[in-house]
Formats: C-alpha cells, sequence, structure tokens
C-alpha cells in the first residue's frame, strides 16, 4: 500500500502535454479511427463510448472519422483479449474498456494479456452507488439503519466483480451480516430481481444510479442510498462532483460515522487496491501493446480537447447527467501500472476472498 500512496499523491485529474510533433499531428490525417468498446451496446460504457466518439474527432488532429464497435462477452474480457492478441497495433483503434484495471488486479484467469503492455491513454475515474431496499427489517428510513440490519440478501452480477467484492467487503468491515446471490446476467435483470425483492442490496454505477434508481427506487420510497465510492489522492478521500445531492456519504465516512474511528486493517488495504482500480480506472482508454507513440499522443491531447468542448458537456449532462473525465498525465500511467499489479501478497488476499464469497453464493430460498 505505500508503493500505491506515492503514486497516488502526485495523481491529477487533468494534465499537461507538450506540444504535438509533427508526426503526431499528421496522425489521423485522412483516417478512420475505432473506438473499441468491451461490452455490447446499450450498456453504461457504450452510452460513454458513443458519446466520447461524437465528438472527440474535432480534437484530433487530421479530424479524422470515427466510429465505434462492440465485442462483448466474459464481463468484458473476450474484448480485452481481442484487442491485446488479435487487433493491429496501428494507433488505430483505441480500447474503451471498463473492469480491465480490477480484474487484472484481482487476478481474473480469463485476462491473458498483461494490461501493462498496453499504450495507455486514459484512466475514466468513476464512481458508484450502493443502495438497498427500505423494507428491510426494522425498517430502512436512513442509511444508518444499515448497522440495524442483518441477514438481507445482497446481489451481485459474478464473483469476480469488483462491485461484488466493493459490496461485501464493505459489509464485512461494518461487521454486518449478509446473504449472498450472484450471477445475475446484468444490471437491468438486478434491478428486476431487487423490485421483486428476491436481492435486497446493490449497487450500480452513476449515470444508471441518476437515470434508473433514483427516480423510480429512491424518490418512491422503495430504496434508500446507504455509501458511494470515493477516490482516494493517497492523502485525502475525495467525494466527487457526480455524487452531489445523493443523501449519503461515501464509504470511509460512512464507516467513521457509524463506527467513531477510521477503517484499518488488512481487509481495509485490500479494499482500498479493489476501490482504486473500480473508481480512478473505472474506465480506460488503451491501445494494442506496440502502437505507435504518435498515436497516443495525439489521442491524449483529443481528450483534453475533449474536457472543454461546451457540446460535449452539455450533451453528456442531458443524456448522462454528468460530464465523464479522462486523466491522461504521467503520473496516471504510472498508477495504472502499479494499480493493475498489486503485490502478491495482496493479491492472494483479494484472491481467497473471492472465494470466499464462491462458496457464500446461493439461491434465495
Amino acid at each position: 500500500m505505500k508503493r500505491l500512496a506515492w503514486i497516488l499523491r502526485g495523481l491529477a485529474m487533468a494534465g499537461g502535454l507538450a506540444g504535438l510533433s509533427a508526426q503526431a499531428a499528421d496522425f489521423y490525417q485522412g483516417k478512420t479511427l475505432t473506438v473499441f468498446v468491451n461490452f455490447t451496446p446499450g450498456g453504461p460504457t457504450d452510452v460513454e463510448a458513443r458519446l466520447l466518439a461524437r465528438h472527440i474527432g474535432k480534437h484530433l488532429a487530421g479530424n479524422p472519422t470515427v466510429i465505434v464497435k462492440n465485442m462483448g462477452g466474459a464481463g468484458g474480457v473476450i474484448g480485452v483479449n481481442w484487442l491485446g492478441q488479435i487487433a493491429a497495433p496501428d494507433g488505430l483503434t483505441v480500447g474503451f474498456f471498463t473492469g480491465a484495471a480490477s480484474k487484472t488486479a484481482m487476478g481474473d484467469p480469463g485476462i491473458q494479456i498483461d494490461l501493462r503492455k498496453f499504450g495507455f491513454v486514459a484512466g475514466g475515474p468513476g464512481i458508484s452507488v450502493t443502495y438497498m431496499r427500505s423494507d428491510v427489517a426494522p425498517g430502512i428510513k436512513t442509511a444508518a439503519d444499515l448497522m440495524k440490519a442483518g441477514n438481507f440478501w445482497v446481489g451481485g452480477l459474478a464473483t469476480e466483480s469488483d462491485k461484488d467484492v466493493r459490496m461485501r467487503m464493505g459489509l464485512d468491515l461494518l461487521g454486518i451480516k449478509y446473504r449472498y446471490v450472484s450471477g445475475y446476467p446484468g444490471s437491468a435483470e438486478a434491478r428486476l430481481a431487487f423490485q421483486r425483492k428476491e436481492i435486497e442490496f446493490f449497487n450500480e454505477s452513476m449515470p444508471t444510479y441518476r437515470a434508473s434508481i433514483e427516480p423510480a427506487l429512491v424518490k418512491t420510497g422503495e430504496a434508500v442510498p446507504v455509501w458511494f465510492d470515493f477516490i482516494n489522492d493517497g492523502d485525502s478521500y475525495t467525494r466527487l462532483p457526480d455524487a452531489d445531492g445523493i443523501d449519503a456519504l461515501h464509504f470511509r465516512d460512512f464507516y467513521i460515522k457509524m463506527k467513531g474511528e477510521a477503517p484499518k486493517g488488512e481487509l481495509w488495504d485490500a479494499y482500498r487496491v479493489i476501490n482504486a482500480v473500480g473508481t480512478t480506472f473505472l474506465r480506460i482508454l488503451v491501445v494494442p501493446p506496440g502502437s505507435p507513440k504518435d498515436s497516443i499522443a495525439a489521442l491524449k491531447q483529443g481528450l483534453q480537447g475533449l474536457q472543454n468542448d461546451a457540446d460535449y458537456r452539455d450533451e453528456a449532462n442531458k443524456t448522462i447527467k454528468f460530464v465523464p473525465r479522462y486523466v491522461t498525465d504521467e503520473k496516471a500511467e504510472q498508477l495504472f501500472q502499479l494499480a493493475a499489479n498489486p503485490e502478491p501478497k495482496m493479491r492472494a488476499f483479494i484472491r481467497d476472498y473471492i472465494e470466499l464469497g464462491k462458496k457464500m453464493n446461493g439461491k434465495r430460498d
């Protein structure tokens, strides 16, 4: 964790780039750039990728045509492996991935490519919100009422999902007893299970929470937000503006409010690792191993221009209720290299914790 902290301290949410070389400035002239998504169309990853694709072309030197292609399957793993093993290293395909960093950090055996070999373009920070049914005994009116509850059903998409792991770790750190069922095909199916009372505790990405959970479940009194993710810069635990208006605290502040002290210990250290790869690198933009450095430089500068694009920001606020941000600086790349490869002892601890989750995974009576 000390190795992680020193890099996190230097992590900026935006970083300057030197001017492009002549080769980088001309790289995309007359070409087509493919934004390659590791999930099927229609989900949050795809929506954000298509939003980016509609606007980034005008910020890339040469003003290339930008298209989107999808390759879903195995929780995003198939697309990651394809980009790393098959895609041409010509700089004309940029992976727009969700979950790749967390799967690598947790030692997912399905990942067949060392993520550190990709050409790093940017990290896309994002947080999610954990919520529960208000009718869980003895009645959940506020987040603090979670501490009175027990043996409710936590739902998940996959036992090796960083969201599943973080939900379980959070409850275990708080000392709350629960039951766990995972394996829902997607968030839409899990939301239906939540509404049918098959599960009572779940986690959604911020765009989905704002678009579906907040209006349909929270405002109607059916659900209560209990915490949301923090971003850790090594010195502080930051509440992103994305969470403004949500009647909850980020997990560490919630823990302190409930327990009267800061969390500590090996489980907390593991939580921080999973949180880092699941939030700071919720999305990653990478190019195939061996891609030209000029393409990476051009893409980074294009992303920085995108951040200040009024049309992009306006469409983002209208469609997904927030503006995605992309971290392109050198320290972000250093953190990515480290976060995707935790120390062996920590990875072993996380793998053991995942195996425990597999044993817990059951069916609702």
